[in-house]
Formats: structure tokens, sequence, C-alpha cells
């Protein structure tokens, strides 16, 4: 099986604290950054994992995307492979997490990625393994940069993110991507900002709809869920994210007659951590329902959630 992945040619990914990773699925930092981006790609740990890459070698750390290979679903390594070469090395695709801020606490996530779930853990647990976490300085973006996905916490929870982007020497090249919880509207600093890009794209999370959507991400207001995306649809872009796991499955129809309103992407992702809410722990008749809806309503990773479902 071939390991080669452009990533580590390419992307990085930088979360709160300065941590770098290659990708946002890889399971641990590779090392850290002082805010030097161009100095990333050529650190030992990079030209490490491209001589691995190269040799085929399997990578600790890819576990999830050779476990979506190994059921025939199309791994964001391989995406990334159509996406960009191994010519040479040069960041062109940056995702960064700029604190871990956020007003929600979802199922799944935890306080790595989140203030709320803190302080949730706080009043559950009297202490917690994560805090506020933070990137104090970037000082450049490498002029190779083409594309720039914010994470969080909530990247529009605060305008930090305008810092990142004012040190891109021309915006007119660059394409910039929100992850969001889509309860933030932008103001018209923002607006200004992005005026001067490429293009500007939301990724909703969308793992339920009403009642469903403020349990399973509690702190959400559906309403204003429902503003944002009307706001991101009418004047820039936008695709939709669902994370199928054990407290949302059963809202799945709600979901599709939600997302299908608009012209936009969906991708549906399955939860496998915690393990305890990965769907493959349902019961039989769960799993048949949710392999039935998959199929009736021609969901667009409907392979990837039935052969996952049926795996071990």
């Amino acid at each position: 099986m071939s390991t080669l992945c452009s990533a580590f040619w390419k992307h990085t990914n930088i979360r709160p604290g300065g941590r770098v990773y290659p990708c946002c699925r890889f399971k641990f930092p590779v090392g850290n950054t002082s805010g030097d981006l161009d100095s990333i790609l050529n650190s030992d740990a990079y030209n490490k994992l491209r001589d691995k890459s190269l040799n085929n070698e399997k990578i600790a750390g890819c576990e999830k995307c050779y476990y979506e290979e190994s059921i025939g679903h199309k791994s964001l390594r391989e995406e990334f492979n159509e996406k960009y070469n191994t010519d040479a090395v040069g960041l062109e695709y940056l995702e960064i997490g700029i604190d871990n801020l956020c007003n929600l606490v979802c199922d799944g996530c935890n306080s790595e990625f989140s203030t709320s779930w803190r302080a949730k853990e706080i009043r559950e647990q009297g202490s917690a393994k994560h805090e506020y976490m933070t990137i104090d300085t970037i000082t450049s973006i490498p002029d190779t940069v083409t594309k720039i996905l914010f994470l969080g916490g909530e990247p529009l929870i605060t305008k930090r993110h305008l810092e990142i982007l004012k040190l891109v020497k021309d915006p007119s090249k660059v394409e910039i991507v929100y992850n969001t919880n889509a309860m933030y509207m932008p103001d018209i600093e923002v607006e200004s900002m992005w005026s001067n890009f490429k293009r500007v794209r939301f990724i909703v999370s969308i793992d339920g709809v009403e009642e469903v959507a403020e349990t399973v991400r509690g702190g959400t207001v559906w309403s204003q869920v429902k503003e944002f995306v009307h706001y991101a649809v009418t004047n820039y872009e936008l695709e939709f994210n669902t994370v199928l796991h054990k407290n949302n499955f059963f809202d799945i129809e709600n979901i599709n007659s939600y997302v299908r309103q608009y012209d936009a992407d969906w991708y549906i992702n399955v939860l496998t951590y915690p393990k305890h809410l990965d769907i493959v722990n349902l019961k039989v008749q769960e799993k048949s329902y949710i392999k039935q809806k998959a199929d009736l309503l021609e969901l667009p990773t409907k392979e990837f959630i039935i052969n996952h479902l049926d795996t071990n």
C-alpha cells in the first residue's frame, strides 16, 4: 500500500499553543512553531516524514487515512495527492487554530479545542487537562500559500483571524476558509478584509436540527445558525459538515432535509473518538436504521458509513 502523502511537502496544521501537526488528523504534534512558518516544512520532523512517505512506510499518526482506505473510502491523504504534488517543498495550504476559545460544548469534542469544554470538565471533575491556549505570534505568511483554513475553538468568536490575514502579501491569490459553528456574524471590518481575497468559504457544522442541534452541540441557538447559513450562502460560498455519532444518528433525515435546501457541498464523517460515541457500538437494529437511511436518502458518503458500520 502506498503511504505517499503530498501534505508532507505542501501543508501544515498549527494548533493553539503553537503545536505543529502534519494535518488535522495526525495523532500527535511533530514540533512547535515560534511564528516562522517558512521553517516548519524544512524541519527534521518533516524531512523524516517525507523519507518514510517516499519509501511507502506506514507512518504512526496516519491511522485514520489508512483505515478509511481499507474500507474503500477516499482518504484525506488521497485527496491531498490529487491537489498537490511532491516536486518541491513549499507551504501552499495552511490550517491554523489561533486559540481554543469556543462558546460550545459539542459531543465528541474536548477541552483541547474548546474553553467551554474546559469549564464543563472543571464543574464535573474539579480539574481539566487543557487550559486556554493561543498562538501569540505568526511573523509571516509565505508567498507560496494559496489557501488558509481557520480552525478553533471557534475562529469567528474574535477578530484574531484578521491578524493572520493582514500578513498575506497578495490576498487576490489566496482562498480563505472558516470552519465555524455559525453562531457569530461578521461585521463591516471583517467583510472589508474578506473582499480582498480570492475566495471566501465557510464550512458549517450541522450535527442536528433544532432541538437535536442544541443538545449535541451544547450552547447552540438554532435560529442563529439558520441566520448565519442564509448569510453565508447569499454572500459567499458554503459547505456543510456532519459528524455522525450515537447521539445524533436518529436525526439524519431532518439533517438531510435541512441541508438539501441549499446548493452546497455536504460531507458526512463518522466519529471514531471518543469510542463510546462511535456508531459501530450501536445495536443491530440501530445500525440497520442508519444503513437504510443512508441508502434511501442517497447520503453523500453512504458507502463509507455503511462500510464503517460493518467493521469491528
